[in-house]
């Protein structure tokens, strides 16, 4: 997990990067396995893209906001559109960008650099990271030449842990984002917006915590998905 086999892992990205963007979030410490996780900082995030091919489709939108010493920063939240050439096509009906929202917006590299110096020293929170994920190695091998290497948190996966460990191998609810929200109690927001998905789910994993810990301390190994 991340400790010293991750230190040399990063080392090895660090000497093969050739991007000084990506040198430089390399540069930055990341947290140890063993620390508390509450006194870790993380940067929860969302995408929206134009489907859900990362070989095919691409990013319209990137969405993320801290959370320092267990509290969602709304200072530090930022929304990024992004220009594409290619166009949003039928997918604007899932999250309401158009092609005449993005033509003046952001292009991916830019876009992409703002994301990783938020997220430098922090875990990266998502929801379905195995899909977000996709689409923002595509654009560091593209922009970079390697894979984004970070310590990764799932409030899907551990939510679905959780109730798996309540259900037993039975069915379990959907974990949708949306509704994991609902059985913390949390307000309904609208969904397939990138901003508002990710403080959604920054709220969501403080919850989750809470629901687990309560004011006990936790290894962040315990909640990190490997990578």
């Amino acid at each position: 997990m991340f400790d010293w086999s991750t230190k040399l892992r990063r080392n090895r990205y660090l000497n093969q990067c050739q991007h000084e963007v990506m040198a430089e979030y390399l540069k930055s410490d990341f947290p140890s396995g063993k620390t508390d996780y509450r006194q870790v900082d993380y940067l929860a995030a969302d995408l929206e893209m134009t489907g859900l091919d990362a070989e095919s489709d691409h990013i319209l939108s990137i969405g993320f906001v801290p959370i320092i010493n267990q509290k969602v920063v709304l200072s530090g939240a930022k929304h990024i559109l992004v220009n594409s050439e290619l166009g949003v096509g039928q997918s604007a009906v899932i999250h309401g960008i158009h092609d005449r929202d993005i033509e003046s917006a952001s292009s991916l590299a830019p876009a992409i650099e703002a994301l990783l110096q938020a997220l430098a020293g922090k875990v990266l929170l998502l929801h379905c990271a195995q899909l977000d994920m996709a689409f923002l190695n595509r654009a560091c091998n593209n922009l970079y030449g390697q894979n984004l290497f970070v310590p990764i948190a799932d409030t899907m996966v551990i939510e679905e842990n959780r109730l798996h460990a309540q259900n037993g191998s039975g069915a379990i609810d959907s974990l949708r984002l949306g509704d994991c929200r609902s059985r913390y109690n949390l307000p309904d927001y609208s969904a397939h917006n990138a901003l508002i998905d990710a403080v959604s789910t920054a709220e969501l994993f403080l919850a989750q915590m809470s629901y687990r810990f309560g004011a006990h301390p936790a290894a962040l190994r315990q909640l990190l998905s490997v990578r």
